[in-house]
């Protein structure tokens, strides 16, 4: 086969497949990507748990009869990368050899049968949806922090649970620490699934192009996210999500408002000695004042104080990344803490918002036994 396309075009598509190759995969040929043509160009990567098949169009010769072949694909990759992106690009493809070329380049590679390569599992339409793209990547943004990035003995703990009943979605991510519930209205019959936030922050970073709704479907097992040009697919997370309305605080004793901006300059700042050593902050609401401090033995100390307004009276301790992820990502101009002990989980939202939920738990101080 012969195939002939813009190399920026080639280099999209590369980069948008390259997102599910593991570096250290389960099997070696999961280190390559699968190209296949026939009226189109299409190339598929796999992890055996998530998969991108990618398509696109140019100039195509079939006349050898081959039709796909394994590419190495870290090694073509860089050197499509390096190649001019305005000009067009020719790979040059048999079963055994793949050759690139452009103007003078000409690089030749070694190829692999195709008969070892995983091929992306059949995702069957029990349930199909659309939704905007736009409205799914902030989802993902705003919520895919608080799941888990650890090892986990609960799986669970590594999934965004997309819950769905009577139109209204709550997006929640948990790793017992924290809990994010982000709320959209959709037209949609009621449904509930766990996702991989592996899979949702690979789709939050393709490039799909100018598509605006992408189609979710899903069989219970796997679930693919169909667009114009590309096909995502991923395993769900088979298990029970824990119980997480049960985790937000429905009453609260005391409550703090603070400017969101201004607070959120002071966490990252003080957070500069707490990354280092830490990585916890202490809130100290005390006299319409809030102070923001870390304190290191071996780097110093960061200070810094704001204005609330509330009623709260107590120190509190917190892991700074979860805390400042949570803080950003509430709407509004104000943020309300609802606290009810200093070990109590803490309810932090947008004032008079209740479409977006943070709760996060408070740390006994490392000075307590």
């Amino acid at each position: 086969m012969r195939i002939k396309l813009l190399n920026s075009e080639l280099i999209r598509v590369l980069n948008n497949v390259g997102k599910v190759i593991s570096t250290r995969p389960a099997e070696p040929i999961l280190e390559n990507v699968l190209l296949r043509v026939d009226d189109k160009i299409t190339f598929i990567s796999t992890n055996l748990e998530q998969g991108i098949e990618c398509t696109t169009i140019g100039e195509i010769n079939l006349d050898d009869g081959v039709r796909e072949a394994v590419l190495p694909f870290s090694i073509t990759r860089d050197i499509i990368s390096s190649l001019n992106m305005k000009d067009v690009v020719e790979l040059e493809i048999s079963s055994k050899k793949g050759i690139i070329r452009q103007n003078d380049a000409n690089y030749s590679l070694n190829c692999f049968s195709s008969d070892s390569f995983a091929i992306l599992p059949k995702v069957e339409e029990k349930l199909k949806f659309s939704i905007e793209i736009d409205t799914l990547k902030d989802l993902i943004d705003k919520t895919s922090f608080a799941a888990s990035k650890k090892d986990e003995s609960r799986k669970e703990f590594k999934g965004i649970y997309f819950d769905l009943r009577e139109g209204i979605l709550n997006f929640v991510a948990t790793d017992s620490t924290a809990l994010v519930t982000n709320k959209r209205t959709l037209a949609l019959p009621d449904m509930d699934f766990i996702i991989p936030s592996k899979a949702l922050d690979i789709l939050s970073k393709l490039d799909i192009g100018s598509d605006k709704m992408v189609d979710i479907i899903s069989d219970g097992n796997s679930i693919q996210f169909q667009f114009s040009n590309l096909n995502f697919v991923s395993l769900l997370i088979n298990g029970k999500f824990p119980d997480y309305e049960a985790v937000i605080p429905q009453d609260v004793t005391y409550t703090a408002e603070v400017e969101k901006d201004n607070l959120l300059k002071i966490l990252k700042r003080v957070n500069i000695i707490a990354s280092k050593t830490t990585e916890r902050l202490n809130l100290m609401f005390s006299g319409g004042f809030l102070q923001v401090k870390s304190i290191s033995s071996d780097i110093g100390e960061g200070e810094e104080r704001i204005k609330y307004n509330g009623n709260v009276e107590m120190s509190l301790q917190f892991y700074a990344e979860k805390l400042i992820s949570g803080v950003e990502h509430t709407p509004g101009d104000i943020v309300v803490f609802g606290i009810n002990g200093p070990l109590h989980p803490v309810l932090i939202n947008g004032k008079g918002d209740d479409s977006y939920i943070f709760v996060v738990m408070p740390q006994k101080p490392l000075n307590e036994s």
